[in-house]
């Protein structure tokens, strides 16, 4: 206790340079929470949206799906796996689709176009495309409808209500299908906007004969950190079937690689804020030795133990890293507090939409920042802080009384 005190009063004492370190331990621990919760945020956005409208969190597709998209790759018997799926995992999400690659033609022009048939009610409840609609309205189930990108109306010439014409080569025919548009979907990522469609799944099925067979199943879950359980689950019920079940992470490869390369980042971020706070905090407690040398040396001389002065030299330290890091947290949290309340707008940074992995992201983040891991950041500098004393308070413990009595 009497240790505490002494401490105490010699970071009163020396207030100014104790403001000083302090502010900087407090600056890097808010600077840690805020970009933890906006990187966080923008991991979970990106994961959320490119999920949500590419696979899922587990996808069970045709055998080979995955290198090779062949039209008469599908799942086969989709119904019965569906329903096993719907047995098997009832609080997710199930979501069929099937892909076409086509020539979407108008009277005035033509463009190749990737569709993706899909059924209404379920894409709306996964997929952020619905509500990226601009003019017109979503698909309704009457089947007539195609919802297309606006850039690709644009290219066609074509306006809301027009006719359009698919053609898309089934074996060795070419089948092809009149559309009115419905709906025009703008993504901010004019590339992604010139060569997007949605269909209904019905209608494609009978358009090129796949029966009620599809290309995808794709499982939502409310809880994204369950990928690896459940696709491990499905794996078992279904092994042995004449289909894929793979993770998000295999299904969309090149958007693991954008969550990797974030969470890299985060990580060598860290450890340059770690570096610098432990280089502040290693500077300013070996200033704070070689001024009070001689205050060490009249301490020692009159028999003070040299563990002593290294038990005061660290218990300055955690109690400097303790306000600071209180600090700290609360400017931490008051800056996430923003990104909570309001979200931060990337898409305006970047002067139009942001696409991630060939996928349209809506980049408006809010704070991913956790009560686990603001308590982890608040213990890991308050641990680094006191770590950062140990070689002062070590060199403390070696003086001599007499060098330190003779030092000017």
């Amino acid at each position: 206790m009497l240790t505490l005190k002494l401490a105490l009063r010699n970071l009163r004492r020396n207030l100014r340079r104790s403001i000083i370190t302090g502010s900087a331990i407090a600056f890097g621990m808010a600077f840690l929470l805020f970009a933890s919760g906006f990187r966080d945020g923008m991991v979970q956005k990106v994961i959320a949206q490119g999920v949500g409208s590419g696979a899922g969190h587990v996808v069970i597709q045709g055998p080979g799906w995955q290198e090779e998209r062949e039209l008469r790759n599908t799942v086969p018997d989709t119904p019965a796996v569906v329903t096993r799926l719907g047995q098997l995992l009832p609080a997710a999400t199930i979501v069929k689709r099937v892909y076409l690659d086509g020539l979407l033609t108008s009277p005035q022009s033509a463009s190749t176009v990737t569709v993706e048939a899909v059924e209404p009610a379920c894409e709306q409840q996964v997929s952020d495309l619905p509500r990226r609609v601009v003019a017109g309205q979503y698909l309704d189930g009457d089947g007539r409808g195609i919802v297309i990108g606006r850039a690709l109306a644009k290219n066609l010439a074509v306006d809301l209500g027009d006719k359009v014409v698919l053609m898309v080569q089934s074996g060795s025919e070419v089948q092809s299908q009149l559309f009115r548009v419905k709906g025009l979907v703008s993504t901010g990522v004019d590339e992604l906007d010139s060569g997007c469609a949605q269909i209904e799944l019905a209608v494609a099925q009978q358009l090129v004969g796949l029966g009620n067979d599809v290309h995808q199943v794709s499982v939502h879950l409310p809880d994204a950190s369950a990928t690896a359980a459940t696709t491990a689950l499905v794996q078992t019920t279904f092994a042995g079937s004449a289909f894929d079940v793979i993770p998000w992470q295999q299904a969309l490869p090149e958007l693991a690689k954008y969550v990797a390369h974030q969470q890299g980042d985060v990580v060598i971020m860290f450890g340059v804020i770690f570096f610098m706070v432990a280089l502040g905090i290693v500077n300013t407690v070996l200033m704070s030795v070689f001024e009070r040398v001689r205050e060490f040396g009249v301490m020692l001389s009159l028999g003070a133990a040299p563990g002593r002065l290294a038990r005061l030299i660290l218990a300055e330290s955690a109690l400097l890293g303790l306000f600071a890091v209180v600090a700290g947290v609360v400017f931490g949290l008051l800056l996430n507090w923003s990104l909570w309340a309001h979200g931060l707008d990337m898409a305006r940074l970047y002067g139009g939409g942001v696409e991630v992995a060939g996928m349209a992201i809506d980049m408006v983040i809010y704070s991913g920042l956790t009560a686990t891991k603001t308590l982890s950041y608040a213990l890991a500098v308050w641990l680094l802080t006191v770590a950062t004393a140990i070689y002062p308070a070590y060199k403390a413990a070696t003086l001599q009384p007499v060098e330190c009595l003779q030092h000017h």
